[in-house]
């Protein structure tokens, strides 16, 4: 039990941050979902309740369930080579201990840290078809056939989009995973090495299971993060183009409140928003967690 000194001190720190936390978290969320049933130019205090027709006009909206779908596409397409890329990283990195492996873990690390919008500008001179690198390094090694507008072209613009979210990403989940492979105590290893299991057998039986509980944290808190890396980048490379073909539910949300000041319809898709995202992060625990348990 705290004594009361240390009560004192503990909601003396904890007050202001759950105070701070009201007002910048809950609160945005309750008057999202009050604006949510409400008609709202954003400037006037006028402010008319329309009950459910703003969800009616959403269900009814194919660019809405079209962003959705965009939104799944980077999801999936992010989580699967950002997990197994920093996975294979993680495993290699933790079997290499001197300086230049060391210096190549920071090296992929600096993605991670740098700004998103430095980031988007960055690829967007890659991918551009005139001068950008990826178009210029295809037609040096005589593979002109395979160029393309990357950020124009319905066909190759999603692709386009999803390896500079893997590329800023995978270098902070490596380090998670290095950082809990270490943790891992090293007689299950030689258990495992006794018994005559193979570098395979090692990673899935032993490593695996060690570091499950942090896969399964990860993977929540990337489908969460998912979504605002995928706004910054999508509204700067492509803002939603072309032909809304990069569409994503976020920048579609920013639209109708920013462009158009309908701030009802917007918030509307934001409950959509944080509904899918509730489903996804259920979905997750709920596949997670009963594999590679800890014997």
């Amino acid at each position: 039990m705290l004594s009361k000194r240390n009560k004192g001190f503990v909601l003396t720190y904890m007050v202001p941050t759950f105070l701070l936390y009201i007002v910048f978290c809950i609160y945005p969320c309750i008057k999202s979902l009050v604006l949510s049933v409400c008609e709202w130019s954003g400037y006037s205090q006028d402010i008319k309740f329309v009950g459910l027709s703003n969800f009616a006009r959403l269900l009814s909206d194919k660019n809405v369930w079209s962003a959705l779908g965009h939104n799944m596409f980077l999801l999936v397409a992010c989580t699967v080579f950002t997990f197994v890329l920093a996975l294979a990283f993680a495993v290699f990195f933790t079997s290499k201990t001197d300086k230049f492996h060391q210096t190549l873990k920071i090296i992929y690390f600096i993605p991670y840290v740098m700004s998103t919008a430095v980031v988007s500008i960055l690829w967007t001179f890659i991918y551009n078809s005139s001068f950008g690198l990826l178009n210029t390094f295809l037609e040096k090694i005589g593979l002109s056939s395979l160029q393309h507008v990357w950020l124009g072209e319905k066909d190759t613009i999603m692709g386009a989009l999803t390896v500079p979210l893997v590329w800023i990403n995978v270098g902070f989940y490596m380090i998670m995973f290095i950082a809990a492979i270490l943790n891992i105590p090293e007689d299950r290893y030689e258990a495992a090495r006794i018994d005559g299991a193979s570098k395979w057998d090692l990673f899935l039986h032993v490593t695996m299971p060690g570091i499950w509980n942090e896969i399964t944290t990860s993977m929540v808190f990337f489908c969460v993060t998912a979504f605002n890396y995928s706004f910054e980048l999508v509204y700067i490379m492509t803002k939603g183009g072309p032909n809304r073909s990069s569409e994503l539910l976020t920048t579609y949300l920013y639209e109708h409140a920013f462009k158009y000041s309908d701030y009802g319809y917007a918030s509307a898709i934001g409950v959509l928003l944080f509904a899918v995202l509730a489903v996804i992060i259920f979905g997750v625990l709920k596949l997670m967690g009963g594999r590679f348990k800890d014997e």
